[in-house]
């Protein structure tokens, strides 16, 4: 319910200010006409800002979103015995799919031995120790 009236505000709002730039603009100041432009965008973007902050499914968007699309994709596998990770767990679904993913496409399986040799490196990170 805040969200509706945080926009039934700001929408008149913008448009208020708006005009009120455009009168600036008319009295002679030429930057009165950029904010006349700018009111209108700022009223769009919060109009936008609130039909995704209304419509959007958490679990659909963000990492929730992407763990489920991982899970859906990721073929159902079959536990044996020694298929756990070095402490027991099963492992990681995000795991597999890099796995699968670097199966597939060698330029990322190179990109990611290059971090993991950088990871490896003893030397500290900073521009100090050049």
């Amino acid at each position: 319910m805040l969200a509706h009236l945080a926009l039934v505000v700001w929408v008149p709002g913008c448009a208020v200010a708006c005009w009120w730039q455009v009168g600036v603009g008319l009295s002679g100041d030429s930057l009165g006409w950029i904010y006349s432009v700018m009111w209108p965008c700022f009223a769009v973007f919060g109009t936008i800002f609130w039909w995704h902050f209304v419509h959007d499914d958490p679990d659909t968007v963000g990492r929730r979103g992407l763990r489920r699309l991982q899970e859906a994709a990721a073929p159902p596998t079959v536990e044996q015995p020694g298929s756990q990770g070095h402490d027991g767990a099963a492992p990681d679904p995000g795991e597999l799919a890099l796995a699968r993913a670097e199966a597939e496409d060698p330029e990322l399986a190179e990109y990611n031995a290059y971090l993991a040799a950088l990871s490896r490196d003893p030397r500290p990170s900073t521009w100090r120790s050049r």
